[in-house]
């Protein structure tokens, strides 16, 4: 008995497709990091409503965009992925 570990081809529309949903959280995410460092005065209001302290808006900013990016990269992306689950 033998297994191929071939994966079958797939279509273009299907690649297109899952590169397109799983881009939209990647931007979500990356504009978030990315608000959480410049601290404007929005986030900072909404951050410390949810319970948190304004000292570590910017270290979960570096946190959120450090852990994108390795989601991103296809080599860490379990590592990524992983890491955003765990700090949602």
């Amino acid at each position: 008995m033998h297994i191929s570990s071939q994966t079958p081809p797939v279509s273009r529309k299907k690649l297109w497709a899952g590169r397109i949903i799983s881009a939209l959280p990647v931007v979500f995410l990356l504009v978030d990091s990315i608000m959480k460092i410049f601290k404007p005065p929005v986030v900072v209001k909404a951050t410390v409503e949810l319970g948190y302290a304004e000292t570590v808006i910017v270290s979960l900013g570096i946190l959120l965009l450090t852990c994108t990016v390795l989601y991103v990269i296809p080599r860490t992306s379990l590592l990524g992925a992983i890491l955003l689950t765990a700090a949602g």
